[in-house]
């Protein structure tokens, strides 16, 4: 095999990592690093997401039948669900099967021939010419809380970006990538749309752009200007009413007014480093020098959780945690799950635990060595743990009280408290990752949480979570099999560690509505923490702001960044 071979077969094998969700931090640095490099790279990309999109549009828009498939041998099924053999089945799975074949003798042809880059598939046989959508110039490169606006085209990670189509996005950031190698972070609310490899129209919303060598000509339309790049990093911020604020970071751009009235008279003008304006509607269009505000330019998303893996079960839902990646510093680092700090669980007082689908209790399993704590402490389960602590509507102010076994004279504190095995230490970013359950018509931002240092001193400040990296609306939550939920006392939960191990509960039942794990991280810095100063371990609270309760599933020290010193 040559080398251009070689490399065509690695590009493939990033394209279909990112397309099927399968892409580690590593190989995701390695396709960014190609394609800010490579036109010919960013082309197959390109190609690439067009077949994806249009395979994916073939699965929308064909009729079930015309995938019926009669099934001659077993096919195995979840507990709840009988399919007898040699019956039709009209399902997805059948019909990603056949997909997914398609993609396979697809990419092989490429790798095998290593021709020119494809042609967009025709289709015409299973959709009318007329809703063919031209193709993508553009591709989502990362996402950080995004939420999409009612009737706006959902994407994620590796989604094109279809010229002509407007997109919507009521919160969050996005990442953009064009085919030319200029690179856009959207800050929402934004409406946009691409309209070519070089040329993306801003309606509203704010937007950030890095144009490396190669890049030069890429223009940002607002509905006052033509904001043209000749190398540089400018923002553009569009008001509700189309005024317009340029800032440039470096390079030079062209700022050129549209003209609302035909004896316009208002020019281009070329700003440099340091240079802002402001584009108003006054009769026509008011260009205005404004103070320059390099916070307005955002150079990267923020520090969080990026994405996790998982083992599936039977269902081919999340399961067991495999591996995170966090970005911390602005880099992506991922961890396998056997290199993160393990916990203890030193103090409970809560209302329940959670199993997996077998429903077994490990207090009445018969097994000494087995405890309900395990199930936060030593599995690697998403669907198991000890859930619902009690919680306060107001943060620590005193060492909690934490008693193995509660005394009424000074009762416990409401909450959990965790110690890792190895201190963790502050350093960029996130150093705890935590992982939540959180059934699906619940709060899509998550159940908020205290979290405090331990031990507790004078200095200690307790930081409130009030929302997930990753939640409930995010592309990369992942669906969950079936768990069974145990409950103490509904009204008065356990009041010790001790009593977790030996309460009665109600035996369990199988939680029949679905649930996804959402993922946060810990900045020990906005707990006080200096950079290079240790913690011990957490007390972690409840807000008690709805009748919802925070359900820690997985908790998580990262190991310190081999640059950083403890």
């Amino acid at each position: 095999m040559n080398q251009n071979n070689k490399h065509n077969e690695l590009l493939y094998e990033l394209f279909g990592a990112l397309c099927n969700q399968s892409i580690t931090a590593e190989q995701h640095q390695q396709l960014e690093d190609i394609l800010s490099t490579d036109t010919d790279a960013r082309q197959k990309y390109f190609n690439y997401l067009d077949l994806h999109l249009n395979l994916g549009r073939m699965h929308d828009e064909q009729p079930v039948s015309d995938f019926e498939l009669q099934i001659q041998s077993p096919l195995t099924t979840s507990a709840h669900t009988q399919v007898p053999a040699g019956q039709p089945v009209k399902t997805a799975t059948a019909l990603w099967l056949l997909v997914s074949a398609a993609c396979l003798v697809l990419v092989a042809g490429f790798l095998v021939f290593n021709q020119a880059p494809p042609a967009i598939p025709q289709v015409s046989q299973v959709t009318p010419q007329s809703e063919i959508q031209t193709p993508s110039t553009a591709a989502v490169t990362q996402t950080a809380a995004v939420r999409f606006a009612e009737g706006s085209p959902f994407l994620k990670v590796g989604s094109p970006i279809v010229n002509c189509q407007e997109y919507a996005i009521s919160a969050g950031q996005l990442q953009l990538i064009f085919a030319n190698g200029a690179e856009v972070i959207l800050t929402g609310p934004a409406v946009f749309e691409s309209q070519g490899p070089e040329h993306l129209a801003v309606r509203y919303g704010a937007c950030s752009v890095y144009a490396p060598d190669g890049a030069e000509g890429f223009t940002v339309e607002t509905p006052l200007s033509n904001v043209v790049d000749y190398g540089t990093r400018f923002s553009v911020n569009v008001s509700d009413a189309g005024n317009t604020d340029v800032q440039v970071i470096e390079g030079e751009t062209d700022v050129r007014p549209v003209k609302l009235k035909s004896d316009s008279d208002v020019k281009s003008q070329r700003l440099t480093r340091g240079m802002a304006q402001r584009l108003t509607t006054n009769n026509g269009v008011v260009v205005d020098e404004i103070p320059f505000d390099h916070k307005q330019y955002v150079s990267q998303l923020p520090d969080r959780v990026v994405t996790y893996t998982t083992t599936l079960g039977p269902d081919r839902r999340a399961e067991d945690l495999k591996c995170v990646t966090v970005q911390r510093g602005g880099k992506s680092y991922q961890y396998e799950v056997e290199d993160l700090i393990g916990i203890e669980l030193t103090h409970y007082k809560g209302k329940s635990f959670l199993t997996r689908n077998d429903g077994i209790d490990p207090g009445n399993d018969g097994d000494p060595k087995t405890l309900r704590r395990h199930l936060l402490e030593q599995d690697r389960c998403l669907l198991t743990g000890v859930v619902n602590p009690g919680g306060s509507t107001a943060p620590l102010t005193a060492p909690p009280v934490m008693n193995d076994q509660e005394d009424p004279a000074h009762p416990n504190t409401p909450g959990m408290a965790i110690r890792f095995r190895e201190p963790v230490v502050n350093d960029l970013g996130p150093d705890i990752v935590l992982f939540d359950l959180q059934v699906i018509v619940h709060s899509t931002t998550g159940d908020a949480f205290y979290a405090s240092p331990l031990p507790f001193t004078k200095k200690s400040k307790t930081h409130l979570i009030q929302k997930f990296d990753i939640d409930l609306a995010s592309p990369e939550a992942k669906p969950l099999e079936k768990f069974w939920l145990h409950i103490f006392n509904q009204k008065s939960g356990i009041s010790s560690r001790s009593e977790l191990e030996t309460a009665r509960g109600n035996g369990g039942n199988w939680h029949v509505v679905s649930a996804k794990a959402l993922a946060t991280g810990i900045d020990l810095s906005d707990l006080g923490f200096a950079e290079g100063e240790t913690v011990e371990g957490l007390f972690i609270q409840d807000v008690q702001d709805d009748n919802d309760v925070i359900d820690p599933v997985f908790i998580g020290g990262l190991p310190p960044l081999k640059h950083t010193r403890k």
